[in-house]
């Protein structure tokens, strides 16, 4: 990494070049102006060569000295800048003066002119760059909060000019990073939320499965059977956990790469209630379909299984026991099919939210259900993936559908 020094070092050894081509190359002109308007002759014209010569080493050495005063300061070097011109223009003055150009009375009032012009002019260049070292130093200070993390600083100058269009540009940076912060929190928030969740409704069906076995183990279990089917069941449920976070993931991913053709929504929806029954009796709720017996679209078979799957999974467990999940087929316009179910349902200020991952409407109450927030965030993905649109409804009760492309016929 360069130090400051040696980026010093080498800005000096630049400008001592530069000003030492603009030096020689100014001497040129001059030199070569004198001999086409004076004539000068052979002494004169050795007199005029080293007048510019000094001049011009004059230059350099006023501007390298220039450089080393003002480098770290900017109100400094705008004054010595403007300052450095009638300096320059006063010792040419002198010395051609004495060469033998103007009298010395002459000379005397050329003086009083360059000094009144150049306390004019410090007078103003101070006076113009009052504002702009104030302004400077209000960008440096944001700079300084925003690097200590005061993500709500902002310059906001008001000016026209490239300072303003710097102010401009460090407010709309920090105006990202503070949207980039809070999305990072955002994320982290729903990081949080994820690792509980999946926790959890992992470790619910897992516990059960270990307490399952070890009965069976011990010949304590009065029902194998029914002790077998509950494992299976446990199983289905984190079998399908695993399946959403997988599908979830190629959504997000943009790699879900459904096969399409013509399906029946009725007979995949007939088949997802047959395989959710023992859940719908586990929590002592009927599921009724109905609508059409027939109902073609375009879609991949294995997808809309897990997206209607999902969705009747969800309003099962929703559901108080003693109630009826509703599954009603409609072609109107499109083919599609809406979920009832007489729980709590969704809130209307809830309902934007509704299909985001692992968001839930009352965390608290529904973590008893189990679900990890997943079924709606990958049943959107799947429908809009195919073409089709889903939404929720407020309550009462909890209203799901979703509509798909229709078959051509």
């Amino acid at each position: 990494m360069t130090s400051p020094q040696d980026a010093s070092g080498r800005n000096a050894l630049r400008l001592t070049l530069a000003l030492g081509v603009l030096g020689v190359a100014a001497a040129g002109l001059a030199w070569l102006a004198t001999e086409l308007v004076m004539a000068p002759s052979g002494s004169e014209r050795v007199r005029l060569v080293a007048l510019f010569v000094a001049i011009a080493l004059a230059t350099v050495v006023v501007g390298l000295a220039l450089y080393q005063v003002t480098h770290r300061a900017l109100t400094r070097r705008i004054v010595l800048v403007v300052l450095a011109g009638p300096i320059i223009v006063g010792i040419a003055t002198v010395v051609g003066a004495q060469s033998m150009f103007i009298s010395a009375h002459d000379t005397q009032f050329v003086f009083i002119l360059l000094a009144l012009g150049t306390a004019m002019a410090a007078a103003v260049v101070t006076m113009l760059t009052h504002p702009l070292v104030r302004d400077l130093d209000r960008l440096r200070r944001v700079a300084e909060q925003l690097g200590n993390g005061e993500l709500g600083a902002r310059a906001e100058l008001q000016r026209s000019d490239e300072v303003g269009e710097l102010s401009v540009a460090l407010d709309a940076m920090a105006e990202q990073i503070a949207n980039a912060n809070q999305r990072r929190d955002v994320a982290e928030r729903e990081r949080a939320v994820m690792l509980t969740s999946l926790s959890h409704d992992a470790r619910t069906p897992l516990t059960a499965m270990r307490v399952a076995v070890e009965a069976l183990q011990d010949g304590m279990a009065p029902d194998p059977v029914r002790y077998l089917d509950s494992i299976d069941h446990d199983l289905k449920s984190v079998e399908q956990l695993i399946d959403n976070i997988f599908v979830l993931g190629r959504l997000e991913a943009g790699r879900l790469e459904p096969m399409i053709e013509t399906i029946d929504l009725a007979a995949i929806a007939t088949y997802c209630v047959l395989s959710l029954q023992p859940l719908a009796d586990q929590k002592q709720v009927v599921i009724a379909m109905s609508g059409a017996r027939q109902l073609t679209a375009i879609g991949d078979p294995a997808e809309v299984h897990r997206v209607i799957q999902n969705l009747i999974a969800n309003a099962v467990r929703h559901s108080p026991p003693d109630t009826t999940v509703v599954v009603d087929l409609v072609h109107d316009p499109y083919p599609g099919m809406t979920v009832f179910d007489q729980g709590s349902g969704f809130e209307e200020s809830f309902i934007a939210q509704a299909f985001d991952p692992f968001t839930r409407a009352d965390p608290a109450r529904e973590r008893s259900h189990g679900g990890a927030g997943l079924g709606l965030a990958v049943a959107r993905g799947i429908v809009e993936t195919l073409g089709g649109s889903i939404w929720a409804s407020p309550g009462p009760g909890g209203i799901v559908g979703f509509t798909l492309q229709p078959a051509v016929r």
